[in-house]
C-alpha cells in the first residue's frame, strides 16, 4: 500500500489503516521536501525507545 494509507510497526507489528488513524497510532514525519511519510515505529514503541533486532519492550 503507498504512503499515508499502511502504516505496520517493525517492533510490535501494530497496524494502521488510513490517515487519521496513522495519525493517531504513528504520526508523520516531514521529508523536507514536501512529503510526509508514516513514523516507522509506533508512537508506543518510540516512547519505549524499542531498537531494531532487539525484543519489544511495549509487549
Amino acid at each position: 500500500m503507498p504512503y499515508g494509507e499502511y502504516a505496520q510497526c517493525p517492533c510490535c507489528n501494530k497496524t494502521a489503516y488510513g490517515k487519521d488513524d496513522i495519525e493517531q497510532k504513528f504520526g508523520y514525519r516531514n521529508m523536507g521536501d514536501g512529503r510526509y511519510i508514516p513514523q516507522s515505529y509506533c508512537r508506543k514503541c518510540r516512547s519505549a525507545n524499542c531498537e531494531a533486532g532487539k525484543p519489544c519492550k511495549v509487549q
